[in-house]
């Protein structure tokens, strides 16, 4: 199955197609469990199923085809996956980055076999490469980068995303069209594990950031030219986009997870609606919204849902 239309320019293009990953065949019965595979709390298989149901209905009736990778999977991987909880966080496993799919590297070791099953099911949307042709792959988990648009991208290293992997991801970030790449680093004491968790695009002229980050200076890269420094504001705010500080409310920590389906449309769990909503208005944004938290006790929402493959330039 040849799937030879990936395109991502931006966040905020009309989402046109997106891979999800159906929940694993495992409960997760108890605080011991969870805690070895990063959930917050236990979930029933029967819970996550449902909850997976809902968003994938909300997709369809949005206008957004789904393609759950699973059903790529040959019959021996599916063993295998079936018993990685993780799986259905499919956002952090790969991107699509322009028209070219990038591949991940897990940081948490109990998802290094997910992303591996992930990445073989993703190869049944590609065509067979050339001889010539060597497979892109990054030391990043993708919950950590934006594309902010047709130009730039955004991405944070820090607890799951190795500095090290940097110069790597920028000669990757340079051949697939993009001409400017700015890095954050969220200090890895916060426990926060990817920058989705504090930062989101709400469409081409806002974006959604926790208030601490604009202490955390943003480098700029860019081909041929000596990175510098820029504060995190400022950085937005001189290409023509407005940054919504936010924090947390509640017991919901999901608020910039959420993704934009357009136009003027973002899809975000109920849970994380609520705070949300105020600071889309300020952007003219309406947020649409889905009981998912059977799959929030996994610590991801709506984004970490879902890869876009495809998106309609705005």
């Amino acid at each position: 199955m040849a799937f030879s239309e990936f395109e991502c320019w931006s966040e905020s293009g009309q989402l046109e197609c997106v891979a999800v990953f159906r929940p694993a065949a495992l409960d997760v019965t108890s605080a011991e469990e969870a805690a070895a595979v990063g959930f917050m709390r236990p979930v029933t298989r029967s819970e996550a199923e449902d909850a997976f149901g809902r968003l994938r209905d909300t997709l369809t009736r949005l206008g957004c085809q789904t393609i759950d990778l699973w059903e790529l999977l040959p019959e021996r991987e599916r063993a295998v996956s079936d018993t990685t909880v993780n799986r259905v966080f499919v956002r952090d496993t790969a991107a699509v980055l322009g028209r070219q799919l990038v591949t991940g590297t897990a940081a948490f070791p109990v998802r290094l076999a997910e992303f591996d099953v992930a990445h073989r099911a993703l190869s049944q949307l590609q065509p067979e490469l050339s001889s010539d042709e060597v497979p892109t792959s990054a030391r990043i988990e993708f919950g950590d980068v934006f594309v902010l648009d047709a130009e730039r991208l955004l991405v944070n290293v820090g607890l799951r995303s190795d500095a090290r992997a940097l110069q790597p991801f920028l000669e990757l970030a340079w051949r697939s069209g993009f001409r400017e790449a700015a890095v954050v680093r969220i200090p890895e004491s916060l426990g926060i594990i990817h920058l989705d968790l504090a930062f989101n695009v709400l469409g081409p002229r806002a974006v959604v950031a926790r208030a601490f980050l604009r202490h955390t200076p943003i480098q700029v890269f860019a081909q041929g030219v000596a990175p510098h420094w820029e504060p995190f504001d400022g950085y937005f705010a001189q290409r023509g986009c407005r940054v919504i500080p936010f924090e947390p409310k509640g017991e919901s920590g999901f608020m910039s997870n959420f993704i934009y389906v357009g136009p003027n449309l973002i899809l975000a769990s109920e849970s994380a609606s609520v705070g949300l909503r105020p600071l889309a208005k300020e952007a003219g944004i309406e947020v649409a919204s889905v009981d998912i938290e059977a799959l929030e006790r996994g610590n991801g929402s709506v984004r970490c849902l879902t890869m876009p493959l495809r998106r309609r330039a705005v």
